[in-house]
């Protein structure tokens, strides 16, 4: 799997590198496969890791700002994708005042999303946009590793990736 970003914003082009990384890294299936299971997911981490590790999958990360329609439906997300673009997230540029950690643990976790709509075979989303309930899915548990091995530290906060906005 393979992340791209063709803009000028630094802060993205770092959070993309980092997320290349974090699928370079053998550390980063190891634990994948360690796990038992995953929620609302019909593949096995093993499984799930090996998709991911042996994905051709390229992933290109485009910015957006929240305006019209989407100021409606994703002024309270960090990034979506969008079937009729498939293989391309969509970050929200209200949304990168964070960690570059942070953003490219976003980017891996929407990248799991890719990948589950690419597999014919197996599923492994977390349903609905709400983030209670939804740690053990595999796009927040991967999500969520990538962020702990960006910051070496494995006890590291969890992060929310549908976060809502306080006001």
């Amino acid at each position: 799997m393979k992340v791209t970003f063709n803009d000028e914003n630094e802060t993205v082009k770092k959070a993309v590198q980092m997320a290349n990384e974090v699928f370079k890294n053998k550390d980063f299936y190891s634990r994948i496969r360690q796990e038992l299971k995953f929620d609302l997911s019909t593949a096995t981490p093993k499984i799930i890791a090996d998709l991911i590790e042996s994905s051709n999958l390229e992933f290109k990360v485009e910015l957006f700002y929240p305006t019209g329609w989407r100021a409606i439906k994703y002024r309270k997300t960090f990034a979506y994708t969008d079937g009729n673009y498939p293989n391309t997230l969509f970050l929200n540029l209200k949304k990168l005042d964070r960690e570059t950690e942070d953003i490219a643990a976003t980017i891996v976790h929407e990248s799991i999303h890719a990948l589950d709509d690419e597999c014919v075979e197996y599923t492994f989303g977390h349903g609905n946009n709400s983030s209670i309930g939804k740690d053990n899915t595999a796009p927040y548990w991967i999500g969520n590793l990538a962020y702990q091995i960006l910051k070496n530290d494995f006890k590291s906060k969890k992060l929310i990736f549908d976060q809502e906005e306080n006001n």
